[in-house]
């Protein structure tokens, strides 16, 4: 009888210690060893896994690379400063996972005052490529997104990926 006593006391003890050993909050976190040499060739794979799907990608002056939804060609002026803008857009990392989109909220658009410190820098540039109606795939690198601290859900050094439509512009 002891020695059950003594049995079923050490399966106590291994079951406390594993819930404890459990309890580890140490995630593993893909995007922990992100730095700005990582993130240079995440960007250069994603620009030729998309030229490689025959995709035309063009770049701002500031270096947002972009690729225009031909299905969503606007027109008219624009996008530009103090422009009231509603959108339609998803925003994700390069694997496609979805960290924010319009159509989780309301009437599935944002309606916004351009250039008015609300966006990040990269969006901002971005979206002055394209008029009502007119939509595309804007890739942000860090350096123009959320840099080297990140933010909320997304992590320092992180390239973003936004597809963004433009549906309105006053």
């Amino acid at each position: 009888m002891k020695k059950l006593t003594n049995i079923l006391k050490i399966s106590v003890l291994i079951l406390f210690v594993g819930i404890l050993t459990s309890c580890n909050t140490d995630v593993d976190d893909p995007y922990a060893t992100y730095t700005p040499e990582r993130e240079a060739g995440l960007i250069a794979d994603w620009l030729k896994a998309m030229t490689d799907k025959g995709m035309d990608i063009d770049t701002t002056q500031s270096g947002i690379f972009y690729i225009n939804d031909t299905t969503k060609v606007g027109s008219g002026a624009t996008v530009a400063a103090g422009n009231t803008v509603t959108v339609k857009y998803t925003g994700m990392f390069l694997d496609g996972q979805i960290f924010d989109a319009s159509s989780l909220r309301g009437d599935g658009t944002m309606t916004y005052i351009h250039k008015t410190n609300r966006m990040i820098q990269g969006w901002e540039e971005g979206i002055e490529v394209l008029n009502k109606g007119a939509g595309a795939a804007f890739l942000v690198p860090s350096a123009k997104g959320y840099g080297t601290t990140g933010q909320g859900s997304i992590p320092p050094n992180t390239p973003l990926i936004f597809i963004i439509e433009v549906t309105n512009i006053k």
